[in-house]
């Protein structure tokens, strides 16, 4: 899609999807709306699995010299070792932050796809790419940090 889109092209818009407005705003009840809110959704509950893990996992990180009675397991995760106990609350955070992000990965490509020609005319095609893969490279990350603390 070209960075300028067609005068033409995006007043055809609201025709060709009945939840658009005049404007290119979406229209509650209508299935843009829902697959835009449902993304949305999916980038609030990435970023709240996200905060939960890096808020649980900073105050259970030991450093050396390691406190006394406190015996780190395992490799060293963000510059952190983490006692047996810790990587048995971390694990499950870790994995919901990558299944939330997946979610979010999944569902906002999938709008972009459905909807390229939209966000072309509003000149957000590129940022919501750039956000469907950060989501997808953040999955990635967080399930590599689910495996280190299994």
């Amino acid at each position: 899609m070209s960075l300028i889109p067609d005068p033409e092209v995006v007043n055809k818009l609201p025709k060709k999807y009945s939840g658009l407005d005049d404007k290119l705003e979406y229209i509650p009840d209508h299935t843009i709306h829902t697959k835009y809110t449902a993304y949305k959704h999916a980038h609030a509950e990435t970023k709240a699995s996200n905060t939960t893990y890096k808020n649980t996992a900073h105050p259970l990180g030991l450093r050396r010299p390691y406190p006394p009675g406190l015996i780190p397991n395992g490799t060293t995760i963000n510059g952190f070792k983490y006692s047996v106990e810790s990587h048995q609350i971390l694990a499950p955070l870790a994995g919901t932050a990558s299944s939330n992000a997946q979610t979010h990965a999944d569902r906002r490509g999938s709008f972009n796809n459905k909807y390229e020609d939209v966000l072309a005319a509003k000149n957000q095609y590129k940022s919501h790419v750039g956000q469907s893969n950060l989501a997808a490279e953040s999955a990635t990350r967080f399930a590599k940090l689910r495996y280190q603390h299994d």
